[in-house]
């Protein structure tokens, strides 16, 4: 006994685990395959939440029986009929049954107010309302009847509710008719109640005396066929007939064999049989559909994973683009430069370097001094010219990514609404920021890289700003992708800002000041880039984690002990 205790506690133990680790799977992801991953979890916590634990709570209780069958197979009118009374009222207009029906001992009937089917109400307002009708048959104490919607329904959430009932059944009545046997949609019912090992009685309604036993021989060997062999006493025929009025159901002797089966099942030793068998392979089952609910998280962390990665190779090609524009000196205008050039002097520059200290002095107060100094040129041109070139380039990795995303099946339905087929509406004031304290920055680098007397004393004596463009000027003036009329224009204007720079502070350190330069701006412009990409990575929010598969494995394996279940 007590070995038992502790095996049912540890089965129950892993349940638990296996419900919270199912629930951290979120599949938000819109792909094709989403709706039928979140069915299949929901369906598999519906299975631990509503049958298993509550069933390992309830050993010694009633055995459950549920009424499965298609629109107009005769559920209601079966149940009446073994019960003697209108407990469920059969529909004239389809679906016919449009709620479950509980018969049960009147004993039972606080369990369907507390700790059963906690996903219905017995408020008959609500869409998932039960009706409970108890009784007082001595059957009853050992066996509980529900009459299930049809799984045929046009209506879907009727379907679900086939679906739910059929998942948390002891014991499954499959109603069919002679008419309707072959009919495609039960057998995928009929497969999910042999997958679960429960047992199946199997009752044709409305045979005729006509062609009976090619109805039943043909019924048996489709069964064969699906995989599902039932003995000859699981297959009960009922005959044609009339419905007596008073109670809706046909003669109780019509269906003694039925009732003599369900009598038999409520019996003590035979109902603990019959509960050990639905819970084993009820269990087997969880395990199982366990194992595809861990490949669901692991195939949709895939897919988040395919859209993450096309999106940070498209914004990090990007960010290279600009890198590499940089370093060839292209990604500002030649003719900025040459404005620059002008303005600058550079050829007044290059004669002032070769003249003395003073001569650089008045070439630098004519230049950074008045009204039209450098440093609103740079920060019109500049500013500018940088600008528009990150933009363009987040309109185009904004493109790219969406257009992967709308040839990949989970990320074409993330794009609805369009605002990801270009940059974002703060991109472009993001840039304008970055670049404004880029610019800013030159003149600290020029006073940190002016460090010593010598040095400070050269660097004040042109003045700090005259430094800073001066190092703006060699960072954009390189001569890589460029010919012609632009070579001479910007290998003038990069040799004048060069000299100036190693005239203040050597060579060796000039060139140091030009690549943490270089560097700064490039990272402030990934940082751009980063930001306008994040509005991707947001849509594959929130994301499911590695663990949560992982922990769905490891309580799918405990199930599959054999060591977890000895039976009730």
């Amino acid at each position: 006994m007590c070995a038992q205790i502790t095996d049912e506690a540890r089965l129950r133990a892993t349940l638990n685990a296996l419900e919270d680790a199912a629930s951290q799977a979120e599949f938000r992801v819109p792909s094709p395959e989403s709706v039928a991953r979140a069915e299949r979890r929901d369906g598999l916590i519906w299975s631990i939440r509503e049958y298993l634990i509550p069933r390992l709570g309830d050993l010694e209780g009633p055995v459950v029986a549920v009424l499965i069958g298609s629109t107009g197979a005769g559920k209601s009118t079966l149940l009446n009929s073994i019960a003697q009374r209108k407990v469920s009222e059969p529909g004239a207009v389809r679906p016919t049954t449009r709620r479950p029906t509980i018969w049960c001992h009147e004993r039972h009937a606080h369990r369907y107010d507390e700790s059963f089917l906690t996903g219905y109400s017995l408020d008959n307002r609500s869409e998932r309302s039960l009706q409970v009708v108890t009784g007082t048959d001595e059957f009853l104490d050992g066996m509980t009847l529900i009459d299930a919607p049809d799984f045929d329904s046009v209506v879907e959430l009727h379907r679900e509710m086939a679906d739910e009932l059929l998942a948390i059944a002891d014991v499954c009545l499959f109603v069919t008719s002679a008419q309707r046997y072959a009919d495609a949609v039960p057998w995928e019912f009929l497969k999910k109640a042999k997958a679960r090992d429960v047992p199946i009685l199997f009752i044709v309604n409305r045979m005729g005396r006509r062609g009976a036993r090619e109805v039943l021989d043909d019924y048996r060997a489709q069964l064969d066929a699906g995989g599902i062999h039932p003995a000859s006493e699981d297959i009960v025929t009922i005959s044609e007939q009339s419905v007596h009025s008073s109670y809706a159901g046909v003669s109780k002797r019509s269906v003694r064999p039925i009732l003599k089966r369900l009598v038999r099942m409520a019996e003590t030793q035979e109902r603990s049989d019959v509960l050990t068998k639905a819970i084993t392979g009820g269990v087997a089952d969880v395990a199982r559909r366990s194992q595809h609910l861990a490949e669901d998280i692991e195939n949709e962390l895939a897919e988040i994973d395919q859209l993450r990665t096309a999106t940070e190779s498209v914004y990090r090609d990007q960010t290279q683009e600009l890198a590499d524009a940089l370093e060839r000196g292209t990604l500002i205008r030649g003719e900025v430069v040459k404005r620059w050039q002008a303005f600058v002097g550079t050829g007044e520059l290059l004669k002032a370097m070769t003249s003395g200290a003073s001569r650089i002095r008045s070439w630098a107060r004519t230049v950074f001094g008045g009204a039209q100094a450098a440093e609103a040129i740079v920060g019109r041109e500049a500013t500018g010219e940088l600008v528009d070139a990150v933009v363009r380039r987040a309109d185009l990795a904004a493109r790219f990514t969406a257009t992967a995303w709308e040839l990949h099946p989970a990320g074409a339905p993330l794009l609805a609404g369009g605002e990801l087929w270009r940059r974002d509406d703060g991109t472009e004031k993001r840039a304008e920021l970055a670049v404004t304290d880029w610019v800013a920055s030159l003149s600290s680098l020029v006073e940190e890289q002016g460090e010593g007397k010598k040095k400070v004393a050269k660097a004040a004596s042109i003045g700090i700003n005259a430094a800073a463009v001066s190092l703006l000027l060699v960072v954009f003036a390189h001569t890589g992708g460029l010919s012609g009329g632009e070579f001479g224009i910007a290998a003038g204007a990069a040799a004048a800002q060069q000299g100036l720079l190693e005239h203040v502070f050597g060579s060796a350190a000039a060139k140091t000041l030009a690549d943490k330069a270089r560097s700064s701006l490039e990272t402030e412009l990934e940082r751009v880039l980063a930001a306008d990409a994040a509005r991707f990575f947001e849509k594959l929010k929130p994301l499911p984690t590695g663990d949560s598969a992982e922990l769905t494995r490891l309580a799918a394996s405990a199930l599959e002990s054999s060591e977890v279940w000895h039976g009730a």
